[in-house]
């Protein structure tokens, strides 16, 4: 009972959080209603359809409705924001800046526990874990940037992937020493989240090559 509870909320943060900052990205190209609709939709579901087509799953998007009520609430909530204030609509949805930033970072948070958990109850391995951890997390982010002809948030952040590479590894160990499914998944969103705003608030960078 519990742990389909924390898998719930994990799912409706999550969902509607990733749709949000897919929307203010909409909204900072100039979109319309529609191109706003689609590119929240697929922030919030890319990365679980990718997810679930490697696991050779009917997507939960497809079967369940929820998914789309909260990707939905994500892209109202962005749109109605214009009419409360034009400068914090104008903060948050530059992708520089730190609200988009935070916005983003509890929607990897989210899915990188769901896409774990899944990985999981599949019986992956630790690397298997990891991939769908990652994929969920960052899946529908990449295809969002893709579609405004945008370098990946993935390819590019301070510490973006990492963060989500961490909390599926601590996820993967925690679930082969056998401990509670819902601690397990609170102590996984809580590390990639305090990861993802410490690379934000700190400017957390993986070492770049330089080519002569």
């Amino acid at each position: 009972m519990l742990e389909e509870f924390v898998i719930s909320v994990f799912a409706a943060v999550g969902t509607i959080a990733f749709a949000t900052s897919g929307s203010f990205k909409g909204i900072r190209h100039n979109l319309d209603i529609l191109g706003i609709f689609v590119l929240g939709f697929v922030t919030a579901l890319g990365g679980g359809l990718i997810r679930d087509a490697l696991l050779g799953h009917t997507p939960v998007a497809f079967i369940d409705v929820m998914p789309s009520i909260y990707a939905a609430i994500g892209c109202i909530i962005a749109m109605l924001s214009g009419r409360i204030s034009l400068k914090i609509l104008a903060m948050l949805t530059q992708p520089e800046s730190k609200a988009f930033l935070v916005v983003d970072a509890i929607g990897l948070a989210a899915f990188t526990v769901l896409g774990a958990r899944m990985g999981a109850d599949a019986g992956l391995n630790l690397f298997g874990i990891v991939l769908l951890g990652s994929i969920t997390g960052v899946g529908g982010g990449a295809i969002r940037d893709l579609l405004v002809v945008e370098v990946p948030l993935i390819l590019k952040a301070d510490f973006y992937a990492t963060a989500t590479i961490i909390g599926a590894v601590i996820f993967a160990v925690l679930y082969w020493l056998d401990w509670s499914l819902p601690v397990i998944m609170l102590i996984t969103f809580t590390l990639t989240l305090v990861l993802r705003l410490l690379a934000i608030w700190r400017h957390w960078q993986l070492p770049k090559t330089k080519w002569d």
